[in-house]
């Protein structure tokens, strides 16, 4: 289990960071703890309109700490550009965030490019920018799955494939020696159901609404709240490289996995 954490301002004091889907809900919170703790955040969406708005906000209290960028990260340019505008706008980047995401298995192709080919993408223009061969300082990639990656999902198959595979793609890297050998880390944070806009999800885009209210007998419904502190954590400490942490109701956990013998 995961032990109660010291929050250490110090360590997140000038760092920049770069968040997707970040607008609203889990996104636009995890911005706000990083610039609570003195970092300098570029927020990026799709949803432009959503996204000045959040901006102007978070201007009016952070000042030159936050940019913002319109961003589809199912669109490699506009991924490579938002990069591209961080580094010039801060000088460097030290945390990225993957963690736009969609439900929708009508269009169950959308739902994977932007759940599972955008984090790739998030996480290869990461580790150009991070890592020390390629001129980077090193830093983390925080790539947010699900406990959809973990279990099944009857009512969203499509769903659960994008973060079961978020979570093997991020454990891969991780494994990988010239990553490990350049100063950067890949964490996975799978939290369960969250108070946000992504529990109101249209009836066509599941597979029977109606089945997952069986997960949420199971697993509640988490306030943001709950999730923040895990997300402070993971970027903090500096030992967990590979980790997967189960986000719950109950609390929360590095998961363990079978290993290759």
């Amino acid at each position: 289990m995961i032990f109660p954490f010291l929050e250490k301002f110090k360590m997140f004091r000038g760092k920049v960071a770069i968040i997707t889907g970040s607008a609203q809900g889990l996104g636009k919170a995890y911005a706000k703890s990083l610039l609570e703790r003195e970092s300098k955040v570029c927020i990026c969406d799709v949803n432009k309109a959503v996204l000045e708005k959040t901006y102007t906000e978070f201007k009016s209290e952070y000042g030159e700490n936050v940019i913002f960028q319109t961003c589809d990260v199912t669109r490699t340019q506009q991924l490579e550009e938002l990069f591209k505008k961080t580094r010039d706008a801060f000088g460097k980047i030290d945390i990225v965030v993957n963690n736009a995401g969609i439900v929708d298995e009508k269009d169950w192709e959308k739902c994977i490019d932007v759940n599972l080919n955008g984090v790739i993408r998030g996480t290869l223009l990461g580790l150009e920018y991070l890592r020390k061969d390629k001129g980077g300082n090193g830093g983390v990639i925080v790539n947010i799955a699900s406990l959809a990656g973990v279990y099944p999902v009857n009512y969203g198959p499509a769903y659960a494939a994008s973060k079961h595979g978020v979570i093997g793609y991020t454990r891969s890297w991780a494994t990988h020696p010239e990553v490990i050998n350049n100063g950067v880390r890949l964490v996975c944070l799978c939290p369960a159901f969250v108070d946000t806009d992504m529990l109101n999800v249209e009836e066509e885009k599941v597979v029977g609404s109606e089945l997952s209210q069986d997960f949420i007998k199971i697993l509640d419904i988490m306030s943001i709240e709950e999730v923040i502190p895990v997300f402070v954590k993971a970027i903090a400490e500096e030992d967990n490289n590979g980790s997967v942490f189960s986000i719950r109701k109950t609390g929360a956990e590095i998961l363990s996995f079978p290993e290759i013998k």
